[in-house]
C-alpha cells in the first residue's frame, strides 16, 4: 500500500478547505451569533431578574420598617386611649360619689327634718296625752 500524492490530493484538500469556508459562513457563524444572542438575552434577564429581587428587599425592608413605625404608633394611641378611658372613668365614678354623698346628706336632713318635725309634734301633744292617760289612771 503506498499513498501517492497527485493533483487529485490537491483537489481535494481545496474542495475540503472551500466546504469548510461555506459550512463556516452558513451554517457556523449564524448558530454562533445566535448563541451569542440568546447569552446576552440570558444576561440580560438574569441582570433584570437581580435588579428586581434587590428592589424587592429593599421594598420589603421598607415596609417593615413602615409596619413597625405604625405598629409602635397604634401602641402609644392604644396607651393613650386606655388613660383617657382610665380618667374618664375615674371621673364619672368621681361624679357618681358625689351625687351618693349629696343624696345621702339630702337623705339624712330629709330624716332629721321629718325626726324633729315628728318630736315637735308629740310634744305638741304629749301634754294632751299625759292629761288623758292621768284621767284614765285617776278616774
Amino acid at each position: 500500500m503506498s499513498i501517492s500524492l497527485d493533483i487529485t490530493f490537491l483537489i481535494q484538500l481545496v474542495n475540503f478547505l472551500v466546504s469548510l469556508l461555506i459550512i463556516n459562513a452558513l451554517i457556523i457563524k449564524p448558530i454562533r451569533k445566535n448563541m451569542a444572542q440568546r447569552q446576552a438575552i440570558i444576561d440580560a434577564d438574569k441582570k433584570e431578574t437581580n435588579d428586581f429581587a434587590s428592589k424587592i428587599e429593599a421594598q420589603q425592608v421598607l415596609y417593615d420598617e413602615r409596619l413597625r413605625a405604625v405598629r409602635v404608633e397604634v401602641t402609644k394611641q392604644r396607651e393613650s386611649i386606655k388613660l383617657d378611658a382610665e380618667g374618664s372613668a375615674q371621673q364619672k365614678l368621681q361624679q357618681a360619689n358625689d351625687k351618693a354623698r349629696v343624696l345621702r346628706q339630702e337623705s339624712t336632713q330629709k330624716i332629721q327634718g321629718e325626726s324633729q318635725e315628728a318630736m315637735s309634734i308629740l310634744q305638741n301633744k304629749i301634754a294632751s296625752y299625759t292629761q288623758e292617760a292621768l284621767t284614765k289612771i285617776l278616774a
